[in-house]
Order: structure tokens, then sequence, then C-alpha cells
């Protein structure tokens, strides 16, 4: 049985706060880090560093390579300086498990990530946020990664359900567009990585609806009754008739919400259906216009050949929305979590995310590589003087988002 080499606790000490230091960081979060990536793989760094300078009756330079003596004598001021050893990269877990949206990633994207690392990969998919988070709970429910949507960020971190990131461990995060590497719902991306974005429009059948409306008010036109689809999401929807009225759609106010409710009871006659499935909505053929997220469309006219839908942004503005990365407090596999986070954030990764499924990713190293038909297609790439009319959703108060929801069962009653 080998005997462990003595570490001095001074040298521990110093080259504890020399680490500490460096990687500019409190103890505080030395022992989040340890918490998240396990002891071992979070001190390996100072102990390497103790381990090859300060060991309790160290060899000198010359005994411990005899056949190798110097042809000078060596001074003291000489002595060779130890070269603190390079921060290690831990080594994942054989397994992770991932919990996302139907038909939401690049064929390849796994298996070139099992390819890279020694981890299988086991991978669910769900159609339905709240039954996902349902099933994930507080902590993940064994599962090691989940896709949420960017709204619900704030209330995941303060309840505890999701990790604060490592993030030397995904040094890709300086592939992000600048407008993502600050979001309001997630400050830093200390907790979250963004994943896909998208906007909420109108799309209509150019068979039915001749004319290229422009505003949101056509989906309160008597011709389109019973054709006319809005999204069963509350914040969604009231959010619509929030701009309609010039409101923003995170409005506090409930004389505010008292208004976008009073409009939507006015339309309520006229709708055909509330869904969220907006592809099979469009597609049915009873629909003729309708809200759909933007990416949606692009798969409609693109896998499904259905080419005779257009999609637009109302100009009095609208939803930017966003999906998020995130690993969950119960994760059993945080490195290999924290790698696979990292490589969504590669730029080839990102793309092919982007080639497959048509949504736009946040990557600003993957323009690149993404599909030119994609980056010129308005629907899911719209230009900046549209971006600037749109507003991402916030995650409310609970007595605000009480108010919304009261409102909102109340109108679907």
């Amino acid at each position: 049985m080998s005997q462990r080499p003595r570490i001095d606790r001074p040298d521990v000490e110093r080259e504890l706060e020399r680490y500490l230091a460096e990687q500019r960081i409190t103890r505080r979060e030395l022992l989040e880090r340890i918490a998240t990536l396990g002891a071992v793989a979070a001190l390996a760094p100072i102990v390497a560093a103790c381990s090859s300078a300060g060991v309790s009756a160290a060899p000198s330079v010359a005994a411990a390579s005899p056949t190798a003596a110097p042809t000078v004598a060596p001074t003291a001021s000489a002595a060779p300086t130890a070269t603190p050893a390079p921060t290690p990269v831990p080594s994942p877990e054989s397994e992770l498990l991932v919990y996302n949206w139907l038909d939401y990633i690049g064929e390849d994207v796994i298996p070139s990530f099992e390819e890279k690392y020694p981890v299988k990969v086991k991978y669910e998919l769900f159609e339905d946020i709240e039954v996902a988070y349902t099933k994930l709970g507080t902590d993940g429910n064994g599962y090691d990664i989940s896709f949420p949507t960017s709204v619900d960020i704030p209330r995941f971190r303060e309840a505890g359900t999701i990790q604060k990131l490592e993030k030397s461990l995904i040094p890709n995060l300086v592939n992000l567009g600048a407008e993502w590497q600050n979001p309001g719902y997630d400050p830093n991306n200390d907790y979250s990585i963004p994943y896909m974005w998208w906007t909420t429009g109108v799309a209509y059948d150019t068979t039915k609806v001749k004319e290229a409306p422009t505003s949101s008010k056509a989906l309160w036109d008597q011709r389109w009754k019973g054709h006319i689809s809005v999204m069963d999401d509350y914040q969604e929807t009231m959010g619509m008739a929030l701009k309609q009225l010039g409101f923003s759609v995170n409005t506090t106010d409930t004389t505010q919400l008292d208004q976008a409710i009073n409009l939507l009871k006015e339309q309520k006659p006229l709708v055909r259906a509330w869904s969220n499935d907006t592809v099979g909505t469009m597609v049915g053929g009873d629909i003729w216009i309708g809200m759909i997220w933007a990416g949606d469309l692009y798969q409609i006219n693109t896998e499904l050949k259905k080419d005779k839908f257009a999609y637009y942004i109302p100009e009095e503005g609208s939803v930017r929305g966003s999906d998020t990365a995130v690993i969950y407090s119960g994760s059993k596999h945080p490195v290999a979590a924290h790698l696979f986070l990292n490589h969504l954030l590669d730029a080839h990764v990102s793309a092919s995310n982007t080639n497959t499924i048509g949504y736009m990713g946040p990557n600003e190293a993957a323009k690149q590589y993404i599909d030119k038909a994609i980056l010129d297609d308005p629907t899911v790439n719209p230009e900046k003087a549209i971006l600037d009319k749109l507003e991402e959703l916030l995650d409310m108060p609970n007595d605000v988002d009480t108010a919304y929801l009261d409102r909102w069962q109340a109108y679907r009653a």
C-alpha cells in the first residue's frame, strides 16, 4: 500500500488563496463548485499545486534525475521553481439523462457528443411543458438536463430547482451573441444557457385571406369568423391584446389587464380554436388565420410542403420568446451535464440544431454554418427594426401572475 505525500497546512492555505485569486472566486463560490462537481474535481488544481510545490521532505531535483545530472552544480539562487500544475478537466460520468421537447434537436448532436466523450446519453421527449415540469419536480427527478422556457428561470433559481453553472466547464459561452450574454431572466447566464428563440406572430392561408394583413386586428375580422385560432396561453394571447392596446406584455396594471380581456371577449365568438399545437391547427384546413410561433410556420412550409401559408409580426409589436438549457439540482452527472451544455454552444452543433428544426439559436459564431435560406428568412430571423418592437415575457410576481390567470380562466370558461 503506497503512502500519500504529506501536505503542510500552510502550503494548502497558500495555494488555496492563490487559486481563489487567479480564478476570481470567493470561498463561498468554491464551496458551490464542490457541491456541483464533487470535492475531487473541484479541489484537484489546489491539491496538484500543493503536491508539486509543497510535499514534505521532497527530494532534490538532482536526486530525482540520477541519469541526467547537471554538468554545473546547482546553487541556491539557481534552484528551479516548481511549475503549478494546469487545472485538470474533470472526467465526465458515464451517462447523462436529457429531457427535451419533441423534434427540438439536430440529428447529429447527441451522436457527436457520445463520440467526443465516453458518455451514454439517455434522451427522452415531451410535448407539453407543464407536463414536463410536473415530471421533473423540484430537482429534476433523476434527469440531469431539460429545456425550460426562459420566463420560468427566475422562479426555478429561487426555488433551488436548478444549479448555478460552473462556467469554467462551458468555454463556448463566448459564442453567444451580445444580446444573449446578459438576459433579463438570468443575468450573466448564471443558471441557464439560451437554446433557441422565436417570435410570436400571425400566419394566414393565402388562398383564403387574399390581402396581406399587417396588424393583429385581422384576428378580430368578421370575415374570418369560425376560421380563427389563438394560443391557449394566457401570457401569449393576453400579450397580443395588450400590444394591440399599446401596453406592455409584462404590465402589472390590472386596469390594463381588464381592457385586454374585454378585447379578447369581443373576439371570442369569432374563434374556432384555442391551441398551442400551432402546426396541427394550421394544417388541418379549418383555420385560415391564427397565432403561431415563427419556427412552427417554418416547419409547415418546409417539412409539410404547405407553401400557401404566410407569416407576419403585427405592426403593433409582439413577443419574442426563448427556451433555455439547465442542469437540475438533483443531477447525478454534473460534469457530463456541463460538457453537454458546452457541446450545445459549439458553433457547428448550434448550427445543426437550427438547420434541422428551423428555429434561430443565440449563437453568433454559428451563423456562418447556418443555411442561407434560414438566415434570409424574415419569419425566423427578422431584421432589427422588427426585433426592436418585440418584448420577452418575464416572470411575474405571484400576485400579478394570479391576476393574469384569474382573468384568463374566467374568459376561457
